[in-house]
């Protein structure tokens, strides 16, 4: 075999030529949590956390940005659950349903857990009405970011989960450090926001979705993998509860089982099953959001003229009304930020392409500048970025299509599906040319690039490995 067919051959396969196919991450047997080599994925996942905190934790005391205010004024509203005012006509006014809950109720926890006197409703009134109002000292607002630093650190260790199961650990270890460097990521890994939570909760839901749907491919349906995707749904549902993107995560896992429908050679048994636990799944979530959202089940009595036409909504219509109210908040920021408002589709696809993986890819600048559309020093990262997830795009493909042929899972093209699905979905939607609404699209990409780069140090690892041998 000529070196140049053994160098192509290490590119489409995760482990060294000379490694026995049972050694191959792509055909090893799913393991029982008890054994040497979970116990040491366990301890890998540990250190990425506890690496990933201490980094995230160096942005606790940026400068505060003008959103954090929003959240940290309403972590009020958490009171109210604690106190069991579940009916109180807070809900159904614009404070109670213009920011999903769960982020808000992480910083009460924070703020409790340091003895720290919550916000008022006079304090979250007075923000809408002056977004500059700032509350509290810079002792404050560091314990109210406290919980976005522990879910971005959850967040790496979740894509290392599933970087491990669409390859092997060191494209997972990779696909961490590529989600933890990258500016927009760790931006807002330590912002008082929704984007930490949100993202966090997505990644898990998509880790545990991900190792139910290759258990069942190989297995066919048990109570395990039904359960793990049931737990994945509840995943989802926190995510939503953070932002909508987390829907994402509901679309990813219908899509996943999709692919699992198309895929030749797999019993009906296991497509039933996959199909059934899929639907528990967005049972759950649904579940998730309307249990821990107290707007979607509050019914005050008494209500007043301007909650009482929500009062009268069941849970459905308020959900579209939920919907239909984001979409009027991005009307109103085009109008109000007609500078960075994105209306055609090629418009959006340019922004996405440039921006999505130039300044907010792993090689953009830490702080950018919203003001300028296309700027080169910010945006050159793409340059070599887009190439390199482009490449790792082409490595899953042939990953997925060995794994096919080897009758395992194909995860890597589940990994495939992830990113053009959740590319279509932010490039169909963007609204603004803003930093957060890119977010999204920045884990599945680090996890192709991860791919792409892993595969490139196998091929380095080859070679001097031939010449060590004398070939």
């Amino acid at each position: 075999m000529s070196p140049k067919v053994h160098v192509v051959q290490s590119l489409n396969f995760p482990r060294l030529h000379h490694e026995t196919q049972a050694t191959m991450p792509a055909q090893q047997p799913l393991r029982s949590a008890n054994s040497p080599r979970a116990a040491w994925s366990l301890f890998r996942g540990g250190v990425i956390a506890l690496l990933a905190t201490g980094f995230f934790a160096l942005g606790l005391r940026d400068a505060p940005f003008v959103d954090e205010y929003a959240y940290i004024t309403q972590s009020y509203q958490a009171d109210l659950v604690f106190s069991g005012r579940m009916n109180d006509t807070n809900w159904l006014e614009r404070l109670g349903y213009d920011l999903v809950p769960l982020p808000k109720f992480f910083i009460n926890l924070a703020f409790r857990a340091a003895w720290i006197p919550r916000p008022s409703r006079r304090d979250a009134i007075a923000w809408y009405a002056n977004t500059s109002y700032e509350w509290g000292t810079a002792r404050e607002l560091l314990i109210a970011r406290l919980p976005s630093v522990v879910l971005g650190a959850v967040g790496c260790v979740a894509i290392f989960a599933l970087g491990t199961m669409v390859r092997d650990e060191p494209t997972g270890a990779i696909a961490a450090l590529l989600l933890a460097i990258n500016p927009l990521y760790r931006l807002h890994a330590h912002r008082a926001m929704s984007e930490a939570s949100c993202e966090a909760f997505l990644l898990v839901a998509l880790a545990l979705g991900l190792r139910s749907w290759k258990s069942m491919l190989a297995r066919g349906p048990s109570a395990t993998g039904l359960l793990i995707m049931i737990a994945a749904g509840c995943s989802a549902g926190l995510s939503i509860l953070a932002k909508f993107n987390g829907i994402l995560a509901i679309i990813s896992l219908f899509g996943w089982t999709c692919l699992a429908l198309a895929l030749p050679r797999v019993p009906r048994a296991a497509k039933l099953g996959l199909s059934a636990s899929t639907g528990g799944a967005i049972l759950a979530a649904w579940v998730v959001f309307v249990a821990l959202n107290p707007y979607m089940t509050a019914h005050p009595a008494g209500a007043p003229a301007d909650p009482r036409p929500i009062a009268e909504l069941g849970a459905w219509q308020r959900f579209r009304f939920l919907i239909e109210h984001r979409g009027q908040v991005s009307r109103e920021q085009q109008d109000m930020f007609a500078h960075n408002a994105l209306h055609g589709l090629t418009e959006k696809a340019r922004v996405i392409m440039i921006q999505g993986f130039g300044r907010f890819g792993p090689l953009g600048p830490r702080k950018s500048d919203s003001t300028l559309r296309y700027d080169l020093p910010q945006d050159r990262g793409a340059i070599l970025w887009l190439p390199l997830v482009l490449a790792g795009f082409m490595t899953a493909i042939r990953l997925g299509k060995h794994q096919h042929r080897q009758s395992q899972a194909p995860t890597a093209w589940a990994l495939l599906l992830w990113w053009c699905l959740t590319l279509s979905v932010v490039t169909l939607y963007l609204p603004m040319a803003w930093d957060r609404y890119q977010l999204p699209i920045q884990a599945p990409s680090a996890l192709l690039a991860a791919l792409a780069l892993d595969s490139i140090w196998i091929a380095i690892r080859t070679q001097f490995h031939r010449l060590s041998q004398g070939h």
